[in-house]
């Protein structure tokens, strides 16, 4: 029996037949016919089909791949997913500038809230309000750190995000664009949902419009009241107080935003606190 030479290989690779028959799936488009030339089986097939298929299959293999990076019991997931402003990058509890008795208050706040968490002494939500730019974000960084770093050292299997609430929705809305993007609405839920503590800053930003207090669109507050309906443990730093809130928000989404003690468990600026960012 005559050896096939790798050039003669390539050639018979190489030629593919296109049939007078059309795919029944795909109209219009034709079916074709090649041989494999190393096991001399002949195989009809529509392209279009084809290319679905290999589609299919990298989608499973790109969904697989960002389960192993979302997944929700490690402790790298804080540095991999969290969206952390570049000025706040270094933030913790422990650098938080302390000028007044009420940040003081805060830190302890902070440092508590922590705590309580860690050893399971609290469960439910935890909000610090306040005026902007008082450190809100400072300290919701903070306590993202404190958590994931004592998961780590006592080896308890618990993941933290954090996220400015605009962001998660600017994201969101690019997926729209981006068909197998990572950030995809019904992922996105299910994911912010499945962390175990979450860290939302900034709740109302994305719904107001400069001093204006107007409620949020009922698409935003459909996705908020998914995530925070499926949640215990979710820590949101807000501008507005409570009244406020029930402005911007159904009232069904707010007492999912207060959900858990609110008279331990929540910290508010003074409205008069003064900003701590630079006026240039």
């Amino acid at each position: 029996m005559r050896s096939v030479s790798n050039k003669e290989l390539q050639a018979r690779a190489l030629q593919i037949e296109t049939l007078s028959k059309q795919c029944d799936k795909h109209p219009g488009v034709y079916l074709w016919r090649s041989t494999n030339p190393c096991t001399d089986v002949t195989q009809t097939y529509c392209p279009e089909c084809t290319q679905e298929e290999i589609d299919r299959q990298a989608g499973e293999l790109l969904a697989e791949a960002e389960a192993q990076i979302r997944d929700t019991r490690s402790y790298a997931l804080f540095l991999k997913e969290s969206i952390i402003p570049k000025d706040l990058e270094n933030a913790t509890i422990g650098n938080f500038e302390i000028h007044t008795e009420q940040d003081a208050a805060a830190v302890n706040f902070a440092k508590r809230i922590t705590a309580d968490y860690v050893r399971e002494k609290y469960k439910g939500n935890t909000v610090i309000s306040g005026p902007p730019g008082v450190g809100k974000s400072h300290l919701a960084i903070g306590i993202a750190k404190a958590l994931n770093d004592s998961f780590q050292k006592f080896q308890l299997r618990k993941s933290v995000l954090y996220i400015p609430t605009v962001e998660l929705f600017d994201r969101i809305q690019e997926a729209f664009t981006y068909k197998d993007s990572k950030w995809e609405q019904r992922k996105t839920v299910k994911f912010l949902q499945n962390v175990d503590f979450l860290i939302l800053d900034d709740l109302g930003k994305e719904s107001s419009v400069g001093q204006e207090i107007k409620q949020g669109s009922s698409w935003m507050q459909k996705i908020l009241y998914q995530i925070l309906e499926n949640r215990t443990n979710t820590i949101i730093t807000t501008n507005y107080g409570s009244k406020h809130l029930e402005g911007l928000y159904e009232k069904s989404l707010v007492d999912r935003i207060m959900k858990g003690d609110m008279k331990s468990n929540a910290f508010k600026f003074s409205n008069d606190t003064s900003s701590k960012r630079t006026i240039i």
